[in-house]
């Protein structure tokens, strides 16, 4: 069984029921106030008018409109503008509203200002604790974050992607009892912002090919399964890429091989990079665990747009369905440990996920902004051996993703509870 989440320590149950407290006072003066003003629902021009009216600014009024329609007090208090924004409210509301109810407010946003000084963080203290219990205002709020890392990650990398594209596909190997997996990335939009920036496209783990011994499991081949494969042109896939080809690099470290990106000039225009590898006998056929992670991901380059697309072959695992999971990186030096997504871990990222099913076969590989994706994956489909047709697959796309936290990509298989 899944273990229990810790109780919370008796300070964050005080401050959650000092936020709650604050919330209702708020939710009790400013609403009746704005009524007052502007009318109810409340209009945001009624409060930008003057003579009569308060005459606010057009993104101070927004905002206290928006927090007047919250559905609870946490959105509202999420919403709010800030105490200073509150009292130019009070200020500009002495002629136009009821003086008792100007009195309450102005207490309450006293009380509010309060609160942020005694929070860690401030503001951004509250909305993580508000995030805490209510899902949408923790997204709303992980996205602003994500778009406002992009920027600044980019310029430290010296390079970003618009969108960054990576199908994976599982099906059976021509060894029995084992599964191969095909992977295909597609960088969309691959922008080079300092010359000496080195981009790395993709890095995994993969057996040595040698001839006269047996054949390793989970060895790195290319689409046709040619394991002898090991130069950059055999995994780059030159009709669903920018000509001319830019330079691509394979550095051997240990285990680990890097497709890597020289440093050479600013990228005027941007790139399109597609590459695609094969894992034979990546996977057993037969799968008695309720749980099989199939891939990790470290994201290296900074993009706007995240596609991860999985796909399984008909028949193949017909109870699985995926699950993804965010973790810090293993801690150096130690060895990958694979992290159940139904077990709480010291090391699990909490970010909004997620996955949709795709509709079967080829129409599951379109991607909108990329229209030579379900062309590209069917030709590849196609050298590995593959019926395009023969898939169900599953998306799940994020906005700014966050780079080099670790994305565990698996499967969960119906019947076989967690633990």
């Amino acid at each position: 069984m899944p273990a229990s989440s810790p109780s919370s320590p008796p300070a964050a149950d005080g401050a959650r029921d000092r936020i709650a407290r604050v919330a209702a006072a708020l939710q009790a003066s400013l609403l009746p106030l704005l009524a007052q003003l502007a009318g109810s629902p409340p209009r945001p021009m009624r409060l930008t008018r003057r003579d009569p009216g308060p005459g606010l600014d057009k993104s101070l009024a927004s905002r206290l409109v928006q927090a007047a329609r919250a559905e609870s007090p946490a959105e509202l208090m999420h919403r709010v503008p800030s105490p200073t924004g509150l009292r130019i409210l009070i200020e500009r509301a002495q002629f136009f509203a009821d003086a008792g109810l100007i009195a309450r407010t102005a207490q309450a946003v006293e009380q509010f200002e309060q609160l942020l000084d005694g929070l860690p963080g401030g503001r951004q203290g509250l909305d993580a604790s508000l995030g805490e219990a209510q899902d949408s205002i923790r997204e709303k709020r992980e996205q602003i974050a994500r778009q406002a890392s992009f920027k600044a990650v980019s310029f430290l990398f010296g390079h970003y992607c618009e969108t960054l594209a990576t199908a994976l596909f599982a099906f059976p190997s021509a060894t029995p009892g084992r599964v191969d997996l095909l992977e295909v990335h597609r960088r969309v939009g691959l922008r080079r912002l300092t010359a000496t920036a080195q981009l790395p496209l993709l890095s995994l783990y993969s057996g040595r090919y040698d001839a006269e011994t047996a054949p390793l499991d989970r060895l790195m081949a290319d689409v046709t399964g040619n394991a002898a494969a090991r130069a950059a042109a055999d995994f780059i896939v030159p009709e669903a890429s920018s000509q001319p080809l830019p330079a691509l690099q394979v550095v051997e470290e240990g285990l680990l091989s890097t497709f890597l990106l020289g440093g050479g000039s600013v990228d005027v225009a941007p790139l399109k990079i597609t590459t695609a590898f094969r894992l034979l006998r990546a996977e057993t056929l037969a799968q008695t665990a309720p749980w099989n992670l199939l891939r990790i991901y470290m994201l290296h380059t900074p993009c706007r747009r995240l596609v991860r697309d999985l796909h399984l072959a008909d028949g193949l695992w017909p109870d699985a369905f995926p699950q993804i999971a965010y973790t810090l990186p293993s801690p150096s030096g130690a060895p990958a440990v694979e992290l159940d997504p139904a077990e709480p871990h010291y090391r699990r990222v909490n970010l909004a996920t997620r996955i949709e099913q795709r509709p079967p076969g080829e129409a599951g590989y379109v991607l909108p902004g990329v229209p030579d994706h379900r062309d590209t994956l069917v030709r590849l489909l196609q050298r590995a051996g593959q019926d395009p047709a023969g898939f169900r697959g599953w998306r799940c796309e994020t906005a700014y993703p966050v780079p080099l936290i670790e994305m565990n990509l698996g499967l969960r298989f119906r019947g076989t509870p967690p633990g």
